[in-house]
C-alpha cells in the first residue's frame, strides 16, 4: 500500500484512503420474538387479574423468561417422577389384592373338595346304595366290568388252535393233540394257575362274572394270576395234548359245536 501512495504521489495522481464500519442489524426474527414474548406476559398478567403497566421485553427480559421456562419445565419433570415413584406403591396394593382374592378361591376349592370326598368316604361305610354311590360307580366302572355282566352266549368264541384237524369235540370237552401254542376262546382275565403232578399246568380264565374256560394239560403258562389276556395272545404251550372246559358258573357246557375255527352255542 506504501508503494502504491509514493508512486501516487511521482505521478502527481490525487490519491485518498477511507475505512468502511458496517453496523449489523438486528435479526428481524429476534423482533418477532420479543413481540411474541410480550403478547405472551401480557396474557398472563390479565389472567391473573393483576394491574401492571405495560412494558416492552429485552433481551435480559427474554433470556429471564427463559431461565423461568426451564425452572417451570424442571418443576414439571420433578412432579411427574414423584408421579411415577407412587406407580410401584400402587401397584403393589392392586397385586396383593389380587393374590388375596386368588388364595382365597383356592382356599374355597379345597375346602369344596375336601367336603365331597368326605361325603363319598362316609357314604360308602354307612350307606352302600345311595345315589352318591350309585353314580360313582356307574362313572369309573371299567370295560372289563361292563363285559362281566355278560352271559357266555353274549360272546363270540373261537377255537384255541386255528388247525382244527387238531380239535376234537365230544361232551362239552375240547381235546387237542398235538405241539401247539394255545389261544383263550376270548378275551379274560386269568383268575387261577394251577401245576399236576405230573408237571402240566392248568390254567382257570374267567371272561365274566358267570362265564369261564379251563385249558387243562399246558406244559407252559404265559400269564401269573390277575393279569388280562386278550385271544389274539396265546396263554401257554402244548406238547403232546390238552384239554378246554367252558363252565357257565360251575356248570359244565356242553350243548355247543364247533364250526372251521368257531365255537357256536345250540339255541
Amino acid at each position: 500500500m506504501d508503494n502504491s501512495i509514493e508512486y501516487a504521489k511521482m505521478i502527481e495522481v490525487p490519491v485518498c484512503t477511507c475505512e468502511y464500519s458496517f453496523k449489523r442489524k438486528k435479526p428481524f426474527f429476534k423482533k418477532k420474538l420479543l413481540k411474541a414474548v410480550n403478547a405472551r406476559l401480557a396474557k398472563k398478567n390479565e389472567n391473573s387479574g393483576e394491574e401492571k403497566s405495560a412494558f416492552n421485553a429485552s433481551e435480559d427480559d427474554f433470556l429471564t423468561l427463559n431461565n423461568l421456562d426451564e425452572n417451570k419445565n424442571q418443576a414439571q419433570e420433578q412432579i411427574s417422577y414423584e408421579e411415577e415413584s407412587t406407580l410401584p406403591v400402587v401397584y403393589d396394593k392392586v397385586k396383593a389384592k389380587r393374590e388375596k382374592r386368588f388364595n382365597a378361591v383356592i382356599s374355597a376349592q379345597v375346602v369344596a373338595v375336601f367336603a365331597l370326598v368326605s361325603a363319598i368316604i362316609l357314604t360308602n361305610l354307612f350307606w352302600e346304595n345311595s345315589a352318591m354311590n350309585t353314580l360313582f360307580k356307574s362313572v369309573f366302572q371299567s370295560e372289563h366290568g361292563a363285559v362281566n355282566e355278560l352271559e357266555y352266549d353274549d360272546f363270540t368264541l373261537t377255537l384255541p388252535i386255528a388247525d382244527v384237524s387238531g380239535v376234537v369235540l365230544e361232551n362239552g370237552v375240547i381235546t387237542i393233540s398235538g405241539e401247539y401254542s394255545l389261544y383263550p376262546v376270548c378275551d379274560g382275565k386269568v383268575a387261577k394257575v394251577d401245576r399236576a403232578e405230573n408237571g402240566t399246568y392248568t390254567i382257570t380264565v374267567t371272561h365274566s362274572e358267570s362265564f369261564s374256560s379251563v385249558i387243562e394239560g399246558l406244559d407252559m403258562v404265559y400269564f401269573a394270576e390277575g393279569e388280562e389276556i386278550s385271544r389274539h395272545m396265546p396263554v401257554g404251550y402244548v406238547k403232546n395234548s390238552a384239554r378246554v372246559y367252558l363252565y357257565n358258573g360251575a356248570s359244565l357246557l356242553t350243548d355247543y359245536a364247533t364250526v372251521e375255527n368257531s365255537i357256536i352255542f345250540n339255541k
